[in-house]
């Protein structure tokens, strides 16, 4: 990680984590910024995932070798 410099971001590179967890962190970052919040940049890879937007219909999906779906609420 990084220190950011006067109006830089900070970038963390976390790695090979898990999709979920790591979404739920990301959203209570960005939850609980103020104006005074650096930027943050977070550097990640996670095991295979879909992702279904608001519009997808997870009937679309083809039977796939056990990669799981995830809805994205935004």
């Amino acid at each position: 990680m990084s220190t950011p410099a006067s109006g830089a971001a900070i970038v963390r590179d976390l790695g090979r984590v898990e999709y979920e967890p790591t979404f739920t962190a990301m959203r209570a970052f960005t939850d609980a910024r103020t104006p005074d919040t650096p930027d943050e940049l977070w550097i990640v890879e996670h095991p295979p995932v879909f992702t279904l937007g608001l519009g997808a219909d997870r009937g679309h999906l083809l039977a796939g070798p056990g990669i799981p779906a995830h809805s994205i609420p935004i």
